[in-house]
């Protein structure tokens, strides 16, 4: 991990349209990405999505923190704000394996 950034697993699930039963809201496998410390989160959501190849549009996206360990969805990270400016979900992220 460089200073700058955080290496960490991304996916996404399918939750476009949740009342329809035929959409399979299983997650993707995940990829390694990383995530700039010192950059708002809302500007690296595109460049996500496109890596994931998701079809959400930035606007109707939002990154939540899965310690992969406990399996528990966690808080959604503030996209307003770089993820050195949300210190307990950065620590979640760095303690995850």
């Amino acid at each position: 991990m460089g200073d700058d950034t955080l290496r960490c697993r991304i996916q996404y699930i399918n939750d476009l349209d949740p009342f329809v039963s035929t959409n399979n809201r299983e997650p993707l496998k995940p990829l390694v990405y990383s995530l700039a410390l010192h950059r708002p989160i809302g500007d690296q959501i595109p460049d996500i999505i496109r890596q994931l190849r998701a079809p959400h549009k930035s606007g109707d996206a939002a990154l939540q923190v899965s310690p992969s360990a406990s399996g528990d969805l966690g808080s959604y990270l503030d996209s307003d704000l770089t993820l050195y400016e949300q210190p307990d979900e950065l620590q979640i992220l760095q303690a995850d394996p």
